[in-house]
Order: structure tokens, then sequence, then C-alpha cells
């Protein structure tokens, strides 16, 4: 009979202890960088880039999400999408494609593609690109100077220069639009004027580099980085199977980065579970006992 009135404190306890310790099972902390692909074209996607739905916790670096469209990679830079036709992690370079860009005989770019070489830029470009300027629906003009036909719009013209090669002119104030891309200089060759549009069709490189700070002693010891909602303050260290909080050593003390229970749902769930199981046992006693006061006519 004792043991039976303690049966709920038992219970009780044990779904606590579960509760603590089990619960955060579905929110495991991740100890791996796995690799992935979009089933496309076959390139495989690993740190530091990390698939888009690793929102909440990734394992790389803060902006280098790749998201999958019809079965292509795809990284956001500048406010657009690029499709990744190759990453090199030898170079540390990844090579990009332009999309929105429509009319290989005649395009026009729509915005700056892309803004490189600049502080905290995550990307920069290499020596085997150019920059292209491009100048629309002028008013005003420098004369003689070979303007896109194509893109000619009554008396308003157009223009494309590479960088470094702009006429001395107020473009800004006299042209609609002032836009930039960069090109593989590859790509570039001939008469610009008519060629820009090839140029434009073609790929481009963009290099990385490595992290500083916690990232970098992180890796320097051999282990991998990871942030909680992409937030560089919110940082751990991937090693070996386990976390830590900077890095693989910690001067030989291992420290490893545990998430917290919810103790508030913990509490709210333990109580609802100990009164349904006290209301239980209260109920099973009280039809014994009425059950035990009948007597046999």
């Amino acid at each position: 009979m004792a043991s039976l009135a303690r049966l709920p404190s038992i219970l009780f306890l044990v779904f606590l202890y579960t509760s603590i310790n089990g619960g955060s099972s579905d929110q495991s902390p991740i100890t791996t960088c796995p690799s992935f692909d979009c089933g496309g074209d076959g390139i495989t996607i690993s740190y530091p880039f990390w698939h888009q739905s690793q929102q909440f916790e990734h394992c790389g670096y803060p902006g280098f999400n790749i998201s999958c469209s019809d079965q292509n990679p795809m990284i956001y830079l500048s406010n657009d999408l690029y499709p990744i036709t190759n990453i090199n992690h030898s170079s540390k370079s990844l090579t990009l494609h332009h999309t929105k860009i429509r009319r290989a005989d005649c395009p026009k770019v729509p915005h700056d593609t892309i803004t490189v070489n600049s502080t905290p830029s995550l990307f920069n470009s290499t020596l085997g690109n150019k920059m292209l300027h491009f100048f629309y629906n002028c008013t005003l003009y420098p004369p003689s100077l070979p303007h896109i036909a194509c893109l000619q719009y009554g008396i308003k013209q157009s223009y494309v220069f590479l960088e470094g090669a702009t006429p001395e002119f107020d473009w800004h104030r006299y042209c609609e639009s002032v836009v930039s891309a960069l090109v593989s200089d590859e790509a570039v060759y001939g008469d610009l004027v008519q060629g820009f549009g090839r140029a434009l069709q073609g790929d481009f490189k963009l290099t990385w580099k490595q992290l500083d700070g916690a990232c970098q002693s992180c890796e320097a010891s051999g282990g991998l980085c990871g942030y909680n909602n992409g937030l560089h303050e919110n940082f751990f260290c991937i090693c070996t199977s386990r976390r830590h909080s900077t890095n693989c050593y910690d001067q030989g003390a291992l420290t490893t980065v545990r998430p917290e229970p919810n103790y508030i749902y913990v509490a709210i769930g333990a109580l609802i579970f100990g009164g349904s199981v006290i209301a239980a046992t209260v109920f099973y006693f009280t039809q014994k006992k009425r059950a035990g006061s009948y007597k046999p006519v």
C-alpha cells in the first residue's frame, strides 16, 4: 500500500529526468559538417559553404549559405542570386554566372551585378575578371564616342567601357542609370561595343579568405566554425564529434557546449504529467475503497 502511494512521485521524477536529459534530442547540437549537392551538375558543396535550410544553426561561414533551384546551386550576393558553376577549395574560389541578363545579342544589365573588394565583402574579385561600366539612356554625351546602337531610344544613347577606360564626363548627371558588371577577362576581346553581350553570357570568378578572430583560432586547432542564427557572436567550434566554445584545445581542457533545455516547458509538462498521475491514483484508490465497502447479501 505504501509503495503504491509513492507511485506518483516516482513517475514524476522519471518524467522530469527524461525531459531534461532527452527532451532536446530533436535539437541536438551539430557535430559534423556534411557535404551536399543539388542533384544537377554534380557540384559538391562543402565547408565553409552550408545549405540554406540550416538557418537556425549551421557549420560554415556566415553568408556562405547555398540554396538549390532547379537542381542548380545558388548563392545570394548583392541582393541577387547567382548560379554556381564551380567551386575550387584549393584556390578558395567559386565560379558564378549571371542570371538576370537576357538577350545574348543585346543584353541590358538591370543593376550592379555584384559588389566586391569592399569591406565587409564576403568575396573578392580575381585577376582574371574585368569590370564593365554601363551608362544607359544618356541625354547628353561626348561627341564621336561609339554607342550601343541596339539600346538607342530616340535621342537617348547608351555606352559601355572597361574599368579605367571611361572618358571624363559627368555621366551620372546625364544618364538615367549607371551600372557595373563583372565578366571574365577571357570574354573581353575585340570591339567591346559589339561584343559586350558575349562577355555577359560568360562566367566570372570570386575568391574568399579565411575568417579572422575566433573562427581562425578554431580552424588552426583542426576544428570547423559553426554559428547559431548566422551571427558572429553566436560562435562555436566543431572538433572531432564534439563542440567547443573557442577551439579544440582551450589550453588543454575541452569545453563542450551544450544547448540548455527549456526549463519552462519542462516544468509545465512535468506539472501536467504529475497532476494526471496523482488524479489517476486518487481515482483508483477511491474506486477500490467503494468496491470494498459493498457486502454481499
